[in-house]
């Protein structure tokens, strides 16, 4: 996995815009996939295929119309021809990233073709911000559709791989337009291509729709980040920008402070961010959890101090809202 990491002094949001961008493009190898940067609120989308080269990640990071924030929201699909967005994870309210609009400040930035993670220091605070993929528990394995496929009841799909699927289970399809759950009946894989059979399918997709358990866990968090995210699926496709809620806890149980260090070696434990779905009493799913960075205690750290284990290092912070938390450098 290639993951880099740096930090700098912004100049105001509009400044530190322009560095996520140079950072994400140039250093890290996100595509630049739509530059509006002329516009009134100016803007920049990022796409990335992920560290597998299978994902679907589309990021755009925009001056907001609230001072001192970048505001941030994903989607399944950003044309970049018409500037449009679709199925969107997104709250002008929450989803950005805290910054100064002129004055100096310091920054971090984290980031592999999977995510991205940013700290600002706004004064004597730390905001914490994580867009991009996360660590999915269920299978990342996906399915390429080989034709146009047309909504109806037992539809017959040709893909490339039908031995990844298991009848009578249900997974997602999405193409650039459309998501929704379906349950596969039956699977043939003597065939070429194969093919897999779906009970029941609403809408009509393209070629190259994929298939799969969970094949876009993309979100984009609060400006206090770990804490609350919106995601632009759930199990069972997209309702609305803030439809598709989560949050992160982390792996602890309230024992980070009995660890930091604990006393037989002195040793620091850190614990992972899981990544849960809430957003409605009819649905809870821990889902994944979030790449590099992890719950520490605060008991022989302070922020910006560094953590070395083994041949890796993880800077230290205690953020707003998300506590004291190690992020790989």
């Amino acid at each position: 996995m290639a993951y880099f990491s740096t930090q700098g002094t912004a100049s105001g949001r509009l400044d530190l815009l322009n560095r996520i961008k140079d950072f994400l493009v140039t250093t890290v190898g996100w595509s630049l996939h739509d530059d509006q940067f002329a516009d009134a609120r100016p803007y920049y989308v990022f796409k990335s295929v992920g560290e597998s080269g299978a994902e679907d990640i589309y990021l755009r990071f925009q001056i907001g119309t609230s001072s001192g924030r970048i505001e941030v929201s994903a989607y399944q699909y950003w044309d970049n021809a018409t500037q449009t967005g679709v199925h969107e994870g997104f709250s002008s309210s929450y989803t950005y990233l805290r910054a100064d609009n002129s004055a100096d400040f310091i920054y971090w930035l984290y980031a592999d073709l999977d995510h991205v993670f940013l700290v600002s220091k706004i004064v004597s605070t730390y905001y914490g911000h994580y867009s991009g993929s996360i660590k999915r528990f269920w299978s990342s394995a996906i399915g390429i559709t080989q034709a146009e496929i047309i909504n109806g009841s037992a539809v017959v799909l040709p893909v490339n791989d039908a031995s990844i699927f298991t009848p009578d289970l249900h997974y997602i399809i999405k193409d650039d337009a459309n998501i929704e759950r379906v349950k596969i009946t039956a699977i043939d894989t003597g065939t070429t291509p194969n093919t897999v059979t779906i009970e029941a399918l609403a809408n009509d997709y393209s070629a190259g729709a994929k298939i799969g358990e969970d094949p876009q866990p993309v979100i984009t968090g609060y400006y206090n980040m770990p804490s609350t995210f919106y995601a632009v699926n759930k199990f069972d496709g997209w309702s609305s920008a803030s439809g598709q809620k989560g949050r992160c806890g982390a792996a602890h149980g309230n024992l980070q402070a009995d660890s930091d260090p604990e006393q037989r070696y002195g040793t620091t434990i850190l614990f992972p961010w899981l990544v849960s779905m809430n957003g409605s009493t009819s649905y809870h799913e821990l889902r994944g959890e979030l790449i590099e960075i992890y719950s520490t205690g605060g008991g022989n750290v302070a922020s910006e101090d560094t953590i070395e284990i083994d041949a890796d290092s993880f800077r230290v912070f205690n953020l707003s809202g998300g506590g004291w938390c190690a992020i790989k450098e």
